[in-house]
């Protein structure tokens, strides 16, 4: 009986000890994996560590003894692969000076990270001083028990992008300098518009600081006349990117409003608007002298219009009285006077549109009728006083317009007149009415003389401008005649439009449209 007890009880303890057997065989695999887990992820730590491009280093204790550093920080520090165990300052001593001591010291004895962008740090490499630039972080290595016992260190060489950074810096400090040194007032805008730069003499000619003219709105130093053109205008370039031309009146420092021409110009990268360079010039004294100019044209055209109307109706007395006396030997030279006092009157009366045009008192008297009676009545009086040309006039449709009939009827004297004036060796000139859209009425006149030059086409329309083939003193004229013509048909909304060819003659359309009030 006892035997067997004994027995059960050996077994037993058998057991037991079989099983923690187990145990401590499962515990020693469970550490042995563990171990080397831990082995194969530092080694992949490591391993991420050297192969990383950033600098790294983990200096120990308060000597900042170098325990690990990657190629890249060695590269830097340029003493060589010998520096595992030395002491940092053992292996670069001229960063100590240079504040890398104080910054190591506040993270080790503080705990407090450090971080630094574009740092200046000068090292000593084969003799020779370099400064390069880092971004850094220095941050602080704790054991087990939390204590503090190094310092790890993250760093990036930024030298490049620091000269690069300084070049970009001096050139746009250069930029302002050449921009504030120009007398033009020149701002700088972004792509929707709104301006970060005024340059100096736009400061001197406002009296606000940078900061107060940057906050203010565009319209205040905007004459309220121009407002609300400038503004339509504007919204067309921004949206379009076309570039931004016009005169306006802008206010001083002293509250005067004075005439500038303005100018925005857009900055494209690949096509895409990116910002918008304005220049404004102030053109008050121009606009003084040009307004000069216009009161002396308008006051001597109206003070030789008496005289000259006068002269033409004595000339026409005396071409009645030698009618009565049948003596016709006289009557071509009061002809000849009666032209030249046409065309006297045809310049005045040109000089005072030209005013009103300018002070936009030209006025339309808008009344209906038939335009093709008006050519053919037009026709017949050149032609009775151009005995030796021959005017064609072809109807190709029949129609009225509403219209100012004087005006209109100037326009197409103005074209008649011109080709015959420009075709020297061909009196034949080729009117034509015709429907150019099934809404508007247009009139052509065709010559075969002289001719334009492309250049000058796009041109002849403007104020005072004389084709650079048109020899003065053989075509005499103001230059002024097109810029009327132009301006009477766009004020009936109207269009004109010229083709030619060098010596083989030019034609002129004008095109009104039907129907309108």
């Amino acid at each position: 009986m006892d035997k067997d007890l004994r027995i059960q009880k050996l077994e037993k303890e058998l057991e037991e000890s079989h099983k923690k057997r187990e145990k401590l065989e499962k515990q020693n695999s469970s550490y042995e994996k563990s171990h080397a887990q831990l082995k194969e992820e530092n080694y992949q730590l490591k391993g991420l560590i050297y192969s990383s491009t950033a600098l790294i280093t983990f200096l120990k204790g308060p000597e900042y003894r170098v325990e690990f550093a990657n190629n890249p920080i060695i590269k830097a520090w340029g003493k060589g692969d010998d520096v595992i165990g030395q002491p940092l300052f053992d292996v670069v001593p001229e960063v100590r000076d240079q504040g890398i001591e104080e910054y190591l010291n506040q993270v080790y004895y503080k705990g407090e990270p450090y971080h630094a962008k574009t740092l200046p740090v000068e090292h000593d490499i084969n003799g020779e001083m370099v400064k390069s630039y880092f971004d850094f972080s220095y941050m602080p290595q704790y054991n087990l028990d939390g204590q503090i016992v190094g310092v790890g260190v993250i760093a990036q060489d930024v030298t490049k992008q620091a000269l690069l950074n300084q070049k970009i810096k001096k050139s746009e400090k250069e930029f302002r300098g050449l921009v504030d040194f120009m007398p033009h007032k020149i701002s700088i805008a972004d792509a929707d518009g709104n301006t970060l730069f005024y340059n100096k003499s736009w400061l001197d000619y406002t009296g606000m600081s940078m900061t107060e003219f940057l906050e203010s709105h565009w319209t205040e130093i905007i004459h309220p006349d121009h407002i609300e053109k400038v503004e339509k205008e504007r919204k067309h370039s921004l949206k379009s990117g076309k570039t931004l031309d016009l005169e306006l009146k802008m206010k001083d420092k002293n509250g005067d409003y004075k005439w500038h021409l303005h100018r925005s110009i857009a900055m494209k990268d690949d096509g895409i608007i990116t910002s918008w360079v304005s220049s404004s010039t102030e053109i008050q004294k121009l606009k003084e002298e040009e307004q000069r100019k216009q009161d002396f044209l308008k006051l001597v055209s109206h003070e030789l219009k008496t005289p000259v109307t006068s002269i033409k109706g004595y000339v026409q007395l005396l071409q009645t009285m030698i009618n009565g006396e049948n003596d016709k030997s006289k009557q071509p030279y009061l002809h000849r006077i009666e032209d030249q006092v046409e065309r006297l009157i045809k310049l005045i009366s040109e000089i005072l549109d030209l005013s009103r045009i300018e002070q936009s008192e030209l006025e339309l008297n808008i009344e209906e009728f038939s335009l093709n009676k008006h050519v053919e009545n037009i026709i017949e009086d050149i032609s009775y006083s151009h005995k030796d040309v021959q005017i064609e006039l072809e109807h190709l449709c029949e129609c009225d317009v509403k219209a100012d009939k004087d005006r209109i009827g100037q326009v197409i004297i103005n074209f008649i007149t011109n080709a015959l004036k420009y075709s020297p060796d061909s009196k034949n000139v080729q009117v034509k009415v015709f429907h150019e859209e099934e809404n508007n009425v247009a009139v052509s006149v065709k010559d075969f003389g002289i001719g334009i030059e492309k250049k000058d086409i796009n041109r002849i329309f403007n104020r005072f401008y004389r084709a650079s083939s048109m020899n003065e003193k053989t075509y005499s004229g103001f230059g002024i005649g097109l810029y009327l013509s132009n301006e009477i048909i766009e004020r009936h909304n109207g269009k004109i439009f010229v083709d030619s060819e060098p010596g083989a003659g030019s034609e002129f359309t004008f095109i009104l449209p039907l129907n309108q009030n």
